[in-house]
């Protein structure tokens, strides 16, 4: 049996260590991602056959039923076997409807999850023996660009609509602007409109929604940018990170740019973003408790399995005299500042308007700024400077992979 490949997924990482030792081979031929979207993501954009996709306890129920529903339509030629910690207790079933091979209960020992990945691994390749190829990979999608700060006041939405706008206005590209912060979104603010879609419309667009549904939910807000939100509601629940993925991917398929103003918190619809996010731009003001949060923050996503290399740093109201420069931040983050946005009156002015300060005051200083960071992001994406967004850790073929 050689010539696999085995991607193990969800969080810990040390769980394609448990692979590996399972399978009595190297760490490094198994490869990794660190949630059910980033292994969709992985499917997507994959160059070769990923035979198996072997998913840790830490993979929620409903989660590992959605990529199963994901696999059978996308990649029909990769296995799923589940891992738990625990009996399935009468989920058994779905989960073989949903298309999953095999549950394995570790509670029995690592003899089990050897014996089903071997028989997935088996069961891939005489599918592609016989002829069964899995769906092209779709390569014509958009760049999503998330917008996160843990600590409120940062300047998140402010940043998130100002760069929709100047990058829209840059490239001539379709751009969505999306506001994924259900309780008290105010993306529409800084356009001085109100959203008329509810979360209901939002996460229907996930569900084969043609490009012109997806622009009647949206409101175009100037040349080439239309935005996504839903009236904010902090009694309302937040969508599941399942239909949060669908609902992005949809919105990628049909815009040449998305930028999302993302929740400040951990939640599953934030996580799943970050997943789906190309880069991700972690913003703070030069004050200790902002650089607290962003340290922090950062230290979170890459615990989570996010690579180092996703994230940009964004300083805004740099020029404030506080006692900390963008030299402090970098020290403590141990990564480079990518761009410092100065203070302006104008911001604020922008926001009674109803205009981003970039339309409203483009010759302004902080408007030069903004456009400077979505120049550098329109270069690298032109210059084939895409990441990944769920890149394995390992997706090398590796010849006698399961060979004794």
């Amino acid at each position: 049996m050689s010539d696999n490949s085995v991607v193990a997924v969800g969080t810990p990482q040390s769980f394609r260590q448990q692979v590996a030792r399972a399978l009595e081979i190297e760490p490094d031929e198994v490869g990794w991602v660190q949630s059910a979207t980033a292994a969709e993501e992985l499917l997507i954009n994959a160059y070769s056959p990923i035979d198996v996709l072997v998913l840790s306890p830490e993979v929620k129920e409903p989660d590992a039923l959605g990529l199963a529903e994901f696999v059978g339509r996308s990649s029909p030629g990769t296995a799923i076997v589940l891992v738990r910690d625990h009996t399935w207790n009468g989920l058994l079933p779905a989960a073989m409807r949903a298309g999953i091979r095999d549950v394995v209960d570790m509670t029995q020992g690592s003899d089990e999850l050897r014996d089903a990945v071997e028989r997935a691994v088996a069961w891939a390749g005489n599918l592609r023996s016989v002829g069964v190829v899995q769906t092209e990979a779709q390569t014509d999608r958009g760049e999503i660009v998330s917008i996160f700060s843990s600590k409120g006041g940062t300047g998140k939405t402010f940043l998130t609509t100002n760069l929709a706008a100047a990058i829209a206005e840059a490239t001539g590209d379709d751009v969505a602007v999306v506001d994924l912060d259900v309780d008290m979104g105010d993306v529409f603010t800084y356009f001085g409109r109100e959203p008329t879609a509810t979360i209901h419309d939002l996460m229907a667009l996930g569900e084969g929604a043609t490009g012109e549904d997806i622009r009647g939910v949206g409101v175009k807000m100037a040349e080439h940018l239309w935005a996504y939100g839903a009236p904010p509601d902090p009694a309302a629940e937040a969508p599941a990170g399942e239909a949060i993925g669908k609902f992005l991917r949809a919105i990628r398929a049909n815009f040449g740019w998305v930028i999302v103003d993302a929740s400040v918190d951990y939640s599953d619809s934030a996580l799943v973003c970050f997943d789906l996010s190309d880069t991700i731009c972690l913003v703070t003001g030069l004050d200790v408790v902002g650089v607290k949060h962003l340290s922090k923050s950062l230290d979170t996503l890459l615990s989570i399995g996010l690579p180092r290399e996703r994230f940009r740093v964004v300083l805004n109201r740099a020029d404030s005299k506080v006692g900390l420069d963008a030299g402090d931040v970098e020290r403590v983050m141990r990564i480079s500042v990518d761009a410092m946005i100065p203070s302006s009156r104008l911001v604020p002015t922008s926001l009674n308007k109803g205009r981003p300060v970039v339309l409203d005051e483009p010759s302004s200083e902080v408007s030069t700024s903004i456009r400077q960071l979505a120049a550098k992001f329109v270069a690298r994406h032109q210059g084939g400077g895409h990441v990944a967004a769920a890149a394995p850790a390992s997706t090398k073929k590796k010849k006698g992979l399961f060979s004794r």
